[in-house]
């Protein structure tokens, strides 16, 4: 049985479904009150599943852990011989500071600013930096000059202790669904991007698609003022006065989340079969059983080229089931098998 929603405000897409499962398999579901983002699965046999958000039991704590971790994932990812960008791991000058006062020996070996200078002079620009720790494309920053780096670095460091700084990988934009080494989905993933009518300005055309994001339901978090929309810009040499040509596509982030205006279509019918066994020992190599893998490839029906950028093990797929009918029903079939995953690990007592 399932315990009934105590709010009439919509539930979770994850939820909504796991509570349908429950029903049918006859698992009993508890799930928070008021928004419905954790709660957890039990058996007759009194064990427990626990959820929270996107993330479940299938994959274990440490494994979540390292995962979010950009920069022990990356160097997971790389001792286990995957493709990976060349990477780095910084430190802001405030953390530096607060780790010297605890441990002045640690607080040496971090890296900062010289290090990453040095890093980008090595692999060349543009690079990227992102926190350390942060989903959905959340300050992610692409910078073309030495100048822009510096800009990028001060400001993500006054927000976060540390930052990954990574060289550009060249390649189509993908996100690949794996459970337990099988490949449930590919989608392949564009930047929120706007295209030009030869009349209005980038910041028109900026203002009238996030107004149709507000409106239209659909849950994307961003809006016109977003300053990660101004710095791309201008890592690519435009301002928002500038008027686009008829037809031209202007991408305005530098990374492809559906939840920050980014479109995707499914290719699972398309990926090679050696890029799901890639896929299949990243997530070995982190520990990961249900995870979404973002990878940059030339395309995901040939090996060549590939770079694994991150892991998510908690991957959110609300967004990919709003994009339409087709892409729904991939949805509902991809967590009818996580579900069906969680109910054989609550009957073997895992």
């Amino acid at each position: 049985m399932t315990d009934e929603p105590a709010t009439s405000r919509r539930e979770p897409l994850a939820l909504k479904l796991l509570r349908r499962f429950c029903a049918v398999e006859g698992l009993h579901l508890v799930a928070e009150p008021e928004y419905g983002y954790a709660g957890y699965v039990e058996a007759r046999s009194g064990r427990r599943h626990f959820f929270k958000g996107a993330g479940f039991d299938l994959n274990s704590a440490g494994a979540a852990a390292i995962a979010r971790d950009k920069g022990y994932s990356a160097d997971f990812l790389a001792r286990a011989g995957l493709s990976v960008p060349a990477t780095l791991l910084i430190a802001s000058p405030r953390f530096v500071a607060d780790i010297r006062m605890k441990n002045p020996g640690v607080a040496e070996r971090l890296a900062g600013e010289d290090a990453a200078l040095a890093f980008a002079g090595r692999v060349g620009f543009p690079v990227f930096v992102k926190p350390n720790e942060e989903s959905e494309g959340r300050g992610v920053l692409r910078a073309a000059t030495q100048d822009q780096f510096v800009d990028a670095l001060r400001h993500l460091g006054d927000a976060y202790d540390r930052l990954l700084v990574q060289e550009e990988a060249k390649g189509r934009d993908y996100r690949i669904l794996m459970l337990d080494g099988e490949c449930l989905a590919v989608f392949e993933r564009w930047p929120f991007r706007v295209t030009g009518d030869g009349t209005r300005t980038l910041a028109t055309l900026i203002n009238d698609a996030t107004h149709d994001f507000a409106s239209d339901g659909k849950g994307r978090k961003i809006s016109a003022e977003d300053p990660r929309i101004l710095a791309h810009l201008a890592a690519c040499g435009l301002a928002l006065d500038h008027v686009p040509a008829t037809g031209q596509i202007v991408p305005l982030l530098p990374n492809s989340n559906l939840s920050s205006g980014g479109t995707a279509v499914d290719v699972s019918d398309r990926i090679a079969p050696e890029l799901t066994s890639i896929a299949a020992q990243a997530g070995r190599a982190i520990g990961l059983r249900f995870y979404g893998l973002d990878l940059i490839a030339p395309d995901i029906a040939s090996p060549e080229g590939y770079r694994i950028l991150e892991l998510n093990a908690a991957p959110g797929l609300s967004h990919f089931h709003r994009i339409g009918t087709a892409e729904a029903a991939k949805v509902e079939t991809i967590y009818e098998k996580v579900f069906q995953a969680i109910a054989r690990d609550l009957q073997n007592g895992m």
